[in-house]
């Protein structure tokens, strides 16, 4: 029976995949047409949006380097006295905290920065308290979710010698002054309590976690996360359906932050196939109402 089932499956998926073939032979300039978006977005919604709702706990360091230069750079404009609160919600093994801890240090090493991560799963934080990786393996084997791709690949090493150090066994540490003083917990994103355990961020980051959950949990979650941002703070948010997100933070008062949107918006490699992966990302289409939510990461809490 599961032969025949696989194999009805398998059937069922053919005129999909013969289409998407044909939608990768229409050249780019063609495909950015109106026409062709509103195509896109239709295909999107009715075959791709509720399928592969995969989570995992995949990260990578430097994962869109657009993204951190801007973290860095909105950092750098805090004064020098008191403390920077920065949180990585969904922080799986701790790559992305880390990187954005390195971007804002390399703008303005005179910081002081409070970091919290958390995750769901206590085994993922253990990973991230730990902040040792090893080349081409993921470090989130036999967590809470699948583990996905690794942190590191053997190739990006050279380029992430100012976060890695390497260890005679072959791994990799994150460095003391990225590592030390970081708060680690197990929590869920979508607990209303999750405001008392770490109170208001001055930078909030919740990456790529969202995008599989069911439309009411992720609804409920980002009106969570919004929470969790101080007055003047900025709340980093993708991998989510962008109208979920555009519709959530345009009523809770967060305004777009359009600097370096175009690059930030094209660098991630790992989300192309649009509009034939639920996790792929949407073109940026500038005709769109409500493009500057619809296609910002960034969002700055209250006015600009």
């Amino acid at each position: 029976m599961p032969t025949a089932i696989n194999g009805f499956n398998t059937l069922r998926q053919a005129p999909r995949r013969v289409f998407r073939a044909f939608w990768e032979t229409i050249p780019s300039r063609i495909r950015r047409t109106p026409l062709m978006f509103r195509a896109g977005r239709y295909i999107y919604r009715r075959f791709s949006r509720n399928s592969e709702r995969v989570q995992t706990h995949y990260t990578q360091f430097m994962r869109n380097p657009p993204l951190l230069a801007v973290i860095g750079a909105l950092a750098s404009k805090y004064p020098g006295e008191g403390g920077i609160k920065i949180a990585s919600i969904g922080c799986s093994t701790g790559a992305e905290l880390y990187s954005a801890l390195h971007a804002i240090k390399k703008e303005r090493g005179d910081l002081n920065l409070i970091a919290c991560g958390a995750d769901i799963s206590s085994a993922v934080v253990e990973v991230a308290k730990r902040g040792v990786y090893r080349p081409d393996i993921p470090s989130a084997e036999g967590s809470f979710y699948a583990a996905g791709r690794p942190e590191v690949e053997s190739s990006d090493v050279p380029s992430l010698i100012e976060i890695l150090e390497p260890l005679p066994d072959g791994s990799l540490r994150v460095r003391d002054q990225l590592r030390q003083g970081v708060t680690w917990l197990t929590a869920d994103a979508t607990d209303g309590r999750l405001l008392e355990l770490i109170g208001r961020q001055d930078f909030l980051l919740a990456n790529n976690f969202m995008g599989p959950m069911e439309d009411p949990l992720a609804e409920r979650c980002l009106r969570n996360m919004t929470k969790l941002v101080a007055p003047g703070g900025y709340l980093i948010v993708d991998g989510i359906d962008l109208d979920i997100k555009t519709k959530i933070l345009k009523a809770s008062g967060f305004r777009p932050v359009l600097a370096g949107q175009d690059e930030i918006w094209a660098t991630e490699a790992a989300k192309k196939g649009w509009p034939w992966l639920r996790w792929a990302r949407e073109p940026l289409d500038r005709s769109e109402p409500d493009w500057t939510w619809r296609y910002s990461v960034i969002f700055r809490c209250g006015d600009q």
